[in-house]
């Protein structure tokens, strides 16, 4: 039994890193405490109208039995003495049933609705605060954790969470305080029974103990098998095109298969030690009742106890065995509940990456120039993204980075967000380092539009507010304008408020990244860092977007990171990169001129010198 309390008390110490989204409830879970009392005192007197009937008008005569262990006759019972008949004594004793029972019923229910109330906001603030959390922690975090294991521990964990946290912890608090009445009512009506019926108790504890550690284990296995599961679904879904156009739908089926049969296999563990546990309570608490039945019947017949009263205590052991259901059944919630609340834990103790230093100060909010001073990067892995990369971008020309894949072109866009931070040297904008400004402010001074696009399956205007949430209906169109996006939305059906599938699923790649760029432009960044803006475009789009940032370099510090060559010569400056390194940098004519690698590169892409 101390093992289990541990286990218990120690899911409820985990969880109190929760605590503050269950104090907002402190006014209902006060009511639901006294709805519960009043259920702890119906429950004790329930037994008490039946052995009044049974001992007052059905079976009370003082012949029977006619006399006490110590040779006295039996002395009448109360409401015979009081002069009651038995009629009376019956339907005193069924109203006081009658009664007992609806108002159980009533002050049950008004717990049950109160309970619901309290989880229901309780997981609403632990998905809130585990969901901003997650949106704090930088692109490394999420590459290394499965998306479709973070929706589960989001979706799943926090409700068993809550469920440990109220309803278990308020079931058995109750049952508990019934259990205590019920065990002072049995003393009082036989020490010798109660002594019989307690004595289970260590067998009871030992098959709690010996089960709710291994179902706490198998129940973090089956939610890490839930949690690969619903990543595989996340990336299959996505992928659904790209897996019909290969022919694999059978292959990917198949996979899902496997990875099902294991989620199942996991959950079956669970249950099956759940199920066990229950089987063992049951049958230790059968054995005890048939012994109370038995030997109360042998106390009655010698003149130990009235049958009113051993039928009252009969009910008694019964009102015990609630608890110890109770304890039984919340057990497996608490084991659950404590994995559950460790995944989430592990979530928050994740400190982001990227955080404000002390005394940060807040970004220029007109800059003119961005530096990367001797910056080295390198992933997870030890792989080297950037290796003393050392360039400096100037507000009134049109840049552009330039090199093959994995050259460093985007982590070096990335640093300059403060998605992560550069392993080594600094990134400055306006002579100060990225590392002294306000998070929050560098990040509405600088703009990126990445290469991936992403759009929500909601309407255009609201993937558009994500960039500026009161911007106006002018600046939406604006924004759009600029992105030669315009025409496409008032060509649909909705206009601004078309809804898309999906992932932004209804519009074609190029379609999706001409929104995605007017996104980026309405927040009107200082710093406009846009990643392969011609990706999906054809011509005349092309050249209507490169127009756009030729006008916006005029008064800002714009970046193009090049993926797919286009119109090199519309570049004002042009740095080439090469395993991360700035390998030369001018205009589109002078490279072609002077470097053989930047040549080849181009002529690759098709471009021509």
């Amino acid at each position: 039994m101390r093992k289990l309390l541990e286990r218990w008390f120690q899911g409820l110490a985990t969880s109190r890193r929760f605590m503050p989204e269950l104090e907002e409830q402190r006014g209902e879970l006060l009511w639901v405490a006294l709805c519960s009392l009043f259920l702890v005192a119906f429950d004790v007197l329930r037994p008490i109208p039946f052995q009044l009937i049974i001992d007052s008008a059905l079976n009370w005569s003082p012949n029977w039995p006619p006399a006490t262990s110590a040779g006295a006759p039996r002395e009448a019972p109360f409401l015979v003495r009081s002069g009651y008949t038995a009629a009376q004594v019956i339907w005193i004793g069924a109203v006081a049933a009658l009664s007992t029972a609806l108002l159980s019923a009533l002050f049950q229910y008004l717990r049950e609705i109160g309970m619901a109330g309290i989880q229901h906001q309780v997981t609403r603030r632990i998905r809130f605060r585990m969901f901003s959390h997650l949106t704090q922690l930088s692109p490394l975090f999420h590459a290394r954790h499965k998306s479709g294991d973070l929706l589960v521990r989001l979706m799943g964990d926090a409700p068993m969470v809550t469920t440990m946290m109220v309803e278990s912890t308020i079931e058995i608090g109750t049952r508990v305080l019934v259990a205590l009445g019920t065990i002072g009512m049995m003393l009082h009506y036989d020490p010798v029974l109660t002594a019989t019926m307690l004595a289970a108790i260590p067998f009871l504890a030992v098959a709690m103990v010996w089960t709710s550690g291994q179902i706490k284990t198998a129940t973090r296995k089956a939610r890490q098998k839930e949690g690969d599961m619903a990543d595989y679904l996340h990336e299959a879904i996505s992928a659904t095109e790209t897996i019909q156009s290969l022919g694999g739908s059978a292959h990917v089926v198949r996979s899902f298969a496997k990875s099902n049969r294991r989620s199942a296999r996991a959950g079956l563990k669970s249950a099956r030690l759940a199920a066990r546990l229950s089987a063992s309570v049951e049958t230790i608490l059968g054995v005890s009742t048939a012994g109370v039945i038995a030997f109360g019947s042998f106390r009655v017949a010698q003149g130990h106890l009235g049958l009113g009263e051993l039928v009252a205590f009969v009910s008694y052991v019964r009102n015990l065995l609630k608890p110890v259901r109770t304890f039984s059944k919340h057990t497996e919630k608490i084991s659950k509940g404590a994995a559950c609340a460790e995944r989430l834990v592990d979530v928050l103790d994740q400190e982001p990456d990227v955080q404000d230093a002390p005394g940060a100060v807040e970004a220029s909010p007109d800059p003119r120039e961005l530096v990367y001073e001797r910056v080295s990067f390198s992933y997870k892995g030890g792989v080297r993204a950037l290796d003393g990369f050392d360039v400096r971008f100037q507000r009134g020309q049109l840049s552009a980075m330039v090199g093959r894949n994995g050259a460093g072109k985007s982590t070096a866009a990335a640093l300059a967000l403060r998605l992560f931070d550069p392993g080594e040297g600094r990134v400055l904008l306006d002579g100060q380092a990225l590392t002294t400004l306000q998070l929050t402010s560098l990040r509405a001074r600088v703009g990126l539009c990445l290469q991936t696009t992403f759009l929500f399956g909601d309407s255009i205007r609201e993937n558009l507010l994500i960039g500026k949430p009161d911007a106006s209906e002018e600046e939406l169109w604006a924004a759009l304008k600029l992105a030669d996006a315009d025409e496409l939305v008032r060509g649909l059906e909705g206009g601004l408020d078309s809804k898309l599938g999906s992932s932004g699923a209804g519009l074609s790649g190029g379609q999706k990244h001409r929104i995605s760029l007017a996104r980026t432009l309405l927040r009107k960044p200082a710093v406009l860092i846009v990643d392969e803006p011609f990706a999906g475009l054809d011509k005349d789009a092309a050249h209507k977007v490169a127009r756009t940032l030729e006008e916006l370099a005029r008064e800002r510090i714009v970046i193009v990171i090049a993926h797919d060559i286009l119109a090199l010569e519309v570049y004002d400056r042009i740095v080439f990169l090469e395993a991360g390194r700035v390998v030369a940098e001018g205009r589109h004519a002078d490279l072609l001129a002077r470097e053989p690698l930047y040549r080849q590169v181009v002529r690759h892409a098709g471009v021509g010198a």
